[in-house]
């Protein structure tokens, strides 16, 4: 596309903010036609920080862009999906895409039947998660037999699962617990921490597909704050694995190899260019390249760029790299790890979407 992406935003949070901010960085690739607001009063703020076009009805909004992303909170997402869906608006939304069984259920059918909606599911798209997916294309693991994530919780974490192991639909036994784990006060969002011990709760699912791939997911909020959680990763392979930023692999059956992923940063010592991730290397092979290395940007900055990215790529080429049916899957599997906690037993999940093709 020669031109910019140009899209709409339904909703006014945090997280449409960081769309704004993707489009004012980035003006030669993104391009913000305006927002939705249902009460622009209260966020006039928000529309005089960013001179923002205000519209009064999707129609209009959709008219003027691409595509429209949907930002709003959890409990607005599936109504307002069901009513763009009866549109035929072309639609890249925020997660989670149903936050309860019952909008999962009322989801599901449009699943199947709308391809117009994509969904922003960004953690597949942070540099590292990138270069681990694209060092699994090379083949160079073998056959994925295991994973093991700890980086974010539910579906996000799902996602990563499903896509190293290149697993489709929700058939899935899932064992999981809940436990307790003390851990030192941490400030968060403007909060001071206080000097005492609080407990948190750490969920562990255990995970086999019929395929007899199996995946562990370990989770706890305070890796999204504490720098006293680190977040791991372990993708096993039969030659080979990735564990966190370190990759080993058989080469010959005298012949080993170890890699490391490495990040190159630019504005860094005597750089002039501005500080920001320029690509992720194992070696010399590149496994990512920043498409916005000219923009300070976090990475979770570049995941979001990414997903617009494919969705404009999708409107193009119909080629979809995240829909609508993806993030139920992963919706489900979520809902059905939050069972076996709850119920202490395996929970089976069969394979919902595909049966209902």
């Amino acid at each position: 596309m020669n031109r910019p992406i140009r899209f709409g935003i339904i909703g006014s949070g945090w997280r449409a903010e960081m769309y704004l901010k993707l489009a004012d960085l980035l003006p030669q690739q993104f391009q913000v036609s305006g927002v939705m607001i249902r009460n622009p009063a209260k966020y006039q703020q928000l529309i005089t920080k960013w001179n923002l076009t205000v519209y009064s009805s999707v129609e209009r909004l959709a008219a003027d862009s691409d595509f429209v992303v949907l930002a709003v909170s959890k409990s607005a997402a599936a109504s307002l999906l069901l009513e763009l869906h009866a549109l035929e608006v072309p639609v890249l939304a925020e997660t989670p895409t149903a936050s309860t069984p019952a909008e999962y259920e009322l989801l599901r059918s449009v699943a199947l039947s709308s391809p117009l909606i994509q969904v922003a599911e960004q953690y597949p798209l942070l540099p590292h998660h990138q270069a681990r997916t694209a060092y699994i294309g090379t083949g160079g693991l073998g056959q994925i037999g295991h994973v093991q994530v700890s980086v974010a919780h539910g579906y996000h974490g799902i996602s990563l699962i499903r896509e190293w192991l290149s697993v489709t639909g929700t058939a899935c036994d899932i064992t999981a617990r809940r436990v307790a784990v003390p851990i030192m006060d941490f400030s968060y969002r403007g909060q001071e921490a206080e000097d005492i011990i609080k407990t948190e709760q750490q969920d562990i699912a255990v995970m086999v597909f019929p395929s007899g791939q199996s995946a562990v997911l370990d989770f706890t909020r305070s890796q999204y704050f504490s720098p006293l959680r680190s977040n791991r990763v372990l993708i096993r392979g039969s030659h080979g694995e990735i564990r966190d930023n370190e990759i080993v692999r058989r080469l010959s059956p005298d012949e080993t190899e170890y890699l490391s992923l490495v990040r190159v940063q630019s504005g860094q010592e005597g750089s002039l260019d501005s500080l920001g991730l320029r690509e992720v290397r194992a070696g010399r092979r590149c496994l990512f390249r920043n498409p916005f290395a000219a923009a300070p940007l976090s990475d979770e900055e570049i995941g979001i760029g990414h997903a617009l990215l494919n969705m404009a790529v999708f409107l193009n080429t119909g080629v979809s790299s995240y829909a609508l049916a993806d993030a139920l899957t992963d919706v489900r599997l979520a809902f059905a790890v939050d069972e076996a906690i709850a119920s202490g037993s395996t929970v089976t999940v069969e394979d919902e979407l595909e049966a209902d093709k």
